[in-house]
């Protein structure tokens, strides 16, 4: 492993997309830190380096108890570097399908509560987050909630999704389009995450390609919502209702805001 300034990073956590993850110590505090590396071969790329200067001014100015923090951004001659916040635990996905299957409505409304209090935060500064799923969503050794990865994120004033990103599971029809996303956007993918956590598997799972994925997006009904246990069977009516307003294919119909999104969820905490 390699050193970078006061930065000694210890172990790859995450390898995925654009960008490497460490856990790294600051060698002046002893404390753990994760940082996050942009890929030798992305380094070429003016968009992706564009993208990941974006990632950094944009977590500069969050400071919000569910957002991880960034502590430093660092540039080398050969590469970019963000130091954040070390959330010790697993993200939610990792969480579902290796600690607890799908998760009781009562645990997924308290998850989904402090993950649309990040997301109203992010809103009110005017950004889309675009990439919400389980996986950006961490879960810390003291049952914490971390919203992280902005990597995609863009502010509400662009006029349409930039090359279609996002994870194709989670994109709402005006992402898969190539629209004009905006706050509803990050609600659907929060309908999708919800869908998800619940049932251990995405709506259209069965799909086989990506072209197909996008057409069932765009087009098809979205599958009931069925409890996984019988304890949230006499819930289910209303978790298919605030499932099937959050992810309707017309933004409109969809909750004005998170704070509504949250409003409906919080009848259950």
């Amino acid at each position: 492993m390699k050193k970078i300034n006061n930065i000694e990073l210890v172990q790859v956590l995450n390898s995925g997309g654009t960008a490497t993850v460490y856990l790294g110590i600051d060698l002046f505090t002893g404390h753990p830190v994760a940082v996050k590396e942009l890929k030798a071969n992305m380094f070429k790329s003016d968009f992706v380096r564009k993208k990941f200067i974006e990632e950094a001014n944009q977590y500069l100015y969050m400071d919000h108890p569910n957002i991880v923090k960034l502590m430093d951004f660092i540039i080398t001659d050969d590469n970019h570097y963000l130091v954040m916040e070390y959330v010790d635990g697993k993200n939610l996905y990792d969480y579902m399908t290796t600690v607890t299957g799908p998760l009781p409505l009562q645990n997924v409304a308290l998850l989904l509560n402090e993950v649309l209090s990040a997301l109203s935060y992010v809103h009110e500064r005017n950004l889309i987050h675009l990439d919400i799923k389980p996986s950006n969503i961490m879960l810390s050794s003291s049952n914490s909630v971390k919203l992280v990865d902005f990597g995609i994120s863009q502010d509400d004033k662009t006029t349409q999704s930039e090359k279609a990103m996002g994870s194709p599971a989670y994109m709402s029809p005006e992402q898969v389009e190539g629209g004009k996303v905006d706050f509803q956007t990050d609600i659907y993918s929060t309908g999708i995450a919800m869908f998800e956590l619940l049932t251990g598997r995405l709506p259209f799972h069965q799909c086989e390609s990506r072209d197909e994925l996008f057409q069932a997006i765009k087009l098809n009904k979205m599958p009931v919502l069925e409890a996984n246990n019988s304890l949230d069977k006499v819930h289910e009516l209303e978790m298919n209702r605030i499932f099937q307003k959050a992810t309707n294919k017309n933004k409109k119909e969809r909750y004005a805001s998170c704070e509504a999104f949250q409003l409906d969820i919080v009848q259950f905490i």
